[in-house]
């Protein structure tokens, strides 16, 4: 595990968590927790690291964050989310589409409620379109 944190130490400094290493003491004791990251009442602690070591181990050298700020970051997204029956400008509204369009899956929030409402079928539309021409469509005529 101190391999890991030594070869991470940046990772786990970018998700707050404030480790010293001292290369002098004997294996199993280099690594001394200084800091602990914090939020809102949040206090992340050792199940967080062991969960980093274990995705660490699986991804070497790619940053991760333990579940919890994860969870604590979806939370709050959807508390400062545009909620149900708020009135919109058309500039909003546009913003809030061309944001949408540069997500990788934007059509539920982190908790999976759905961020979008199924408006109009053009399926249903284009059938409808196809009908009503092939129905007012009286052969060749001569002109």
């Amino acid at each position: 595990d101190e391999m890991v944190v030594e070869q991470n130490l940046e990772i786990f400094k970018n998700s707050g968590f404030e480790l010293q290493v001292d290369m002098n003491a004997t294996p199993g004791k280099r690594i001394k927790l200084r800091a602990l990251p914090f939020s809102k009442g949040t206090v992340f602690g050792a199940a967080d690291i062991h969960e980093m070591l274990c995705l660490l181990r699986e991804n070497p050298g790619v940053p991760c964050r333990p579940s919890r700020v994860s969870s604590m970051f979806a939370s709050r997204a959807c508390r400062s989310a545009i909620m149900i029956g708020k009135s919109l400008t058309r500039e909003m509204m546009r913003q809030v589409v061309d944001h949408m369009g540069t997500m990788e899956q934007p059509w539920n929030c982190p908790h999976g409620r759905p961020t979008m409402r199924h408006l109009f079928d053009l399926n249903n539309k284009q059938s409808e379109d196809a009908n009503k021409a092939a129905s007012s469509y009286k052969g060749p005529q001569l002109v």
